[in-house]
């Protein structure tokens, strides 16, 4: 009787469903811009999100600030992405360093600016929606069954774009996927973000200086880290805390904090890393890392008031609502991208993003002797296909789960270079819906065109 119930239940959500052009999976750093990109082209498109806010793990994961992606100049190949850095500043939440990189921002100010593009342009929401599984005919996608507040509900469109960050729909639709190493199918540690307030920033400063580190940002600018494996006056305080007991070697395996624009005296800290956690994929897995990070945040924050002038009278404001996974699954698009291309520094006619970005894999360095290392100016670009699946004709993905190896993913997944992904499939999208084709049969030169038409950046257009 309850198979039935449910069976009933299934075919009734599917009698009254709801249509639109773009159906946008995860309104993540991806998702947010693919959406915003869709719906400037006048395509009906929908977000449809977990959670109750737009930026995944840039808003909610507190992951600030946002790194440049090492092209000289500092361009942008994501003009939304621009635009919402501009918002940003304008509102006085975001904030440019020496070096010129605008990509300081309020993490919960970002989930404002990306929601208000999104409605100004027509976009619609979904919030608190998961998703349950894809309705597929002869290789189109009809349709996602999702489960909100409402019960049971079909989302139909003419296009659906990836971004859910685990490749979640494309692997359950039956795109094939690579998931984590190719040596050994581990995915990088998770980490679990928090912020400190009322901390002293300039007390801070005066102490890093007292023991010999010299800040190379300005006030009110600030950025801290230590590594084991890098030896600095810093390590050494922090074998003090573990040889006390304050803090456990682990906690201290990797620490990094930066300011926030728009916050003064507030932290945002890129830490705890969650060691020997790498199955993204696991709902245990994650759930045990979360949990443990908690503990070492704790434990780091008792440190902090205790060893470093400036922490004194700090506390924490907040804990990230996310955790903060590196990669998980990737889909096998029309093209893989690979160490060689990487290596060659390759360039695609249909390159719908550019990254001088280093490879950068947490946990163990499975890129030693794969990879040769970017000099200044050096860059290779992520073509158009990437995102495009082989066997789903109205189906693409955007974000850190795109078409790549497991070294070369590590490059890929920074803000800069997930917005422009986002901001190419949502044209994509559009174009899709305008001309009534696949988006198989879109040339990724009209995208890569379309955007730099819109005002992106790239150096060496053509």
């Amino acid at each position: 009787m309850m198979k039935n119930n449910k069976l009933n239940l299934y075919e009734e959500c599917r009698n009254y469903p709801q249509t639109f052009d773009v159906a946008v999976l995860g309104g993540g750093t991806a998702g947010s811009i693919a959406a915003i990109a869709a719906a400037m082209y006048q395509a009906e498109t929908v977000v449809i999100e977990r959670e109750c806010f737009l930026g995944g793990t840039a808003s909610g994961g507190q992951v600030t600030p946002m790194m440049s992606n090492h092209i000289p100049g500092n361009l942008d190949n994501s003009f939304i992405s621009r635009k919402v850095n501009a918002g940003l500043l304008e509102q006085g939440y975001a904030d440019s360093d020496i070096y010129g990189n605008d990509g300081w921002f309020n993490p919960e100010m970002l989930k404002f600016t990306l929601e208000d593009m999104l409605l100004q342009n027509g976009g619609k929401l979904l919030y608190g929606t998961e998703l349950i599984y894809p309705v597929l005919k002869d290789g189109i996608m009809e349709g996602v069954v999702v489960h909100n507040r409402g019960g049971l509900q079909f989302i139909k469109a003419k296009v659906f774009i990836d971004a859910t960050g685990d490749a979640a729909l494309s692997y359950k639709s039956g795109v094939p996927c690579f998931e984590g190493s190719e040596e050994n199918g581990r995915n990088q540690p998770m980490s679990l973000r928090f912020m400190l307030g009322n901390i002293d920033i300039k007390k801070v400063i005066s102490f890093l200086a007292e023991i010999g580190i010299c800040c190379e940002l300005e006030y009110p600018f600030l950025e801290i880290a230590s590594l084991w494996s890098y030896e600095s006056p810093l390590t050494d305080i922090f074998r003090q805390g573990v040889r006390r007991g304050v803090i456990e070697y682990n906690d201290a395996s990797y620490f990094q904090a930066f300011t926030v624009p728009g916050m003064p005296g507030v932290m945002s800290f890129n830490c705890p890393e969650a060691v020997g956690y790498d199955r993204a994929n696991d709902s245990g897995c994650v759930t045990n890392a979360v949990v443990e990070c908690r503990g070492a945040i704790r434990r780091l924050h008792n440190f902090l008031k205790e060893y470093i002038e400036g922490f004194e009278s700090s506390y924490i404001i907040s804990v990230a609502s996310m955790p903060g996974i590196r990669e998980s699954r990737r889909i096998k698009g029309q093209y893989v991208l690979t160490e060689e291309d990487y290596n060659h520094r390759r360039k695609f006619a249909d390159a719908i993003a550019q990254t001088g970005y280093p490879i950068d894999i947490h946990g163990e360095n499975q890129s030693e002797g794969k990879v040769k290392p970017f000099q200044r100016g050096e860059y290779f670009e992520v073509p158009f296909r990437c995102l495009v699946p082989e066997n789903i004709a109205n189906l693409l993905a955007a974000g850190r789960c795109i078409s790549s190896s497991f070294v070369v993913q590590s490059c890929i997944r920074i803000q800069p270079t997930c917005r422009a992904m986002g901001e190419a499939a949502g044209i994509a999208a559009a174009m899709s819906c305008i001309r009534n084709i696949s988006v198989g049969e879109i040339d990724g030169m009209e995208i890569r065109k379309a955007m730099i038409q819109n005002g992106a950046e790239f150096t060496g257009q053509r």
